[in-house]
């Protein structure tokens, strides 16, 4: 079966489905081409669109894996009690027993409310716009400090095993002849030896976004319309969302515009406490994470295709080539 016919058929299955657990007509589902594998549509009613986000089969694997199908579960639950408590995201259609909707076929999805707005390039937000996203990411982290914790952390900080896979990552790129990456690689491992690890007996574990950048967040005028996209939700440390929307929405020709940067942290100490050494931290916990990942010779040569790759290329080479003077340029925030 191709992909369309494939989609068409999903389509299908969900809009029969749907009508009959809403009690609505379903007038039409619009494939939104957008995103990895997963399948979304606007479904349109007569009361109004609605979001609608199938899990693709080989990319979650739900049917296979009950401790995924659980976490799912219970990041659609969290979303919900987000926006029953008034972060701007939408709300999920379901129950407290189950937000995930399973098709005959063994498929899962999830209906979700329609959120009005549009994306801004990376880079691109105004002052105002990061004001609203500050705003919002301290209301959800204060609402998400009241969630029981998980047992176990998602990630911790830890030299040796950056270190470690960095050696790997780095015999791939010699192997490639990459000397580029090979570059950056160099600079990443003198950031990390370099880094006070002590900075992070001060952190706070505690559920999170996780993937808070431009493409997930939707905005109306001067606002933040919506926060979308929780699939990666965990407990880890709440610092690494705002190290990722900070340089997500205000980096820009190399240079991290520091009007931008203090409007988000202003916005966003109106609802949660920050510390002296929390940004400095909070950059470095996200350097640790994705410097490994996208400093690689396989992302380097897609990079060259897509531009989403190259521009978290971009962040990473940029906390690399600024670390020296960060700590002084976070201060000014």
């Amino acid at each position: 079966m191709s992909d369309t016919a494939a989609l068409a058929g999903w389509a299908e299955e969900i809009a029969a489905q749907a009508s009959k657990q809403l009690g609505r007509t379903i007038d039409n589902m619009v494939p939104i081409d957008k995103g990895w594998m997963n399948a979304k549509w606007k479904m349109e009613t007569q009361e109004g669109p609605l979001f609608v986000k199938l899990y693709h089969p080989d990319r979650y694997k739900l049917h296979l894996h009950a401790d995924r199908l659980s976490a799912m579960e219970r990041t659609l639950h969290l979303q919900h009690g987000l926006h029953t408590a008034g972060v701007p995201c939408p709300a999920v259609y379901g129950s407290q027993a189950s937000y995930l909707h399973r098709l005959p076929s063994g498929l899962y999805y999830a209906l979700l409310d329609w959120s009005e707005g549009d994306n801004v390039p990376a880079g691109h937000f105004s002052e105002a716009q990061m004001s609203s996203l500050g705003e919002a990411t301290g209301r959800m982290h204060a609402w998400l400090r009241q969630v029981p914790p998980l047992p176990k952390l998602a990630w911790k900080p830890d030299r040796e095993a950056y270190l470690t896979a960095l050696e790997h990552n780095r015999e791939k790129a010699k192997e490639a002849n990459d000397t580029v990456v090979l570059t950056w690689q160099s600079k990443s491992q003198r950031v990390v030896k370099s880094m006070d690890f002590g900075m992070f007996e001060g952190a706070v574990p505690g559920w999170l976004h996780w993937d808070l950048w431009v493409d997930n967040i939707l905005v109306h005028g001067r606002d933040v319309s919506a926060i979308v996209d929780f699939d990666r939700m965990t407990m880890a440390y709440q610092d690494i969302d705002v190290a990722r929307a900070l340089l997500s929405g205000a980096l820009r020709n190399g240079e991290l515009d520091t009007a931008k940067a203090r409007s988000f942290m202003e916005g966003y100490r109106a609802h949660a406490q920050v510390t002296d050494n929390m940004l400095l931290r909070a950059f470095s916990m996200l350097f640790l994470i994705e410097s490994i990942w996208w400093q690689r010779t396989e992302i380097r040569k897609q990079s060259e295709l897509r531009g989403l790759l190259a521009r978290f290329v971009e962040e990473m080479n940029w906390i690399g080539d600024n670390w020296d003077r960060l700590p002084e340029q976070l201060r000014e925030l």
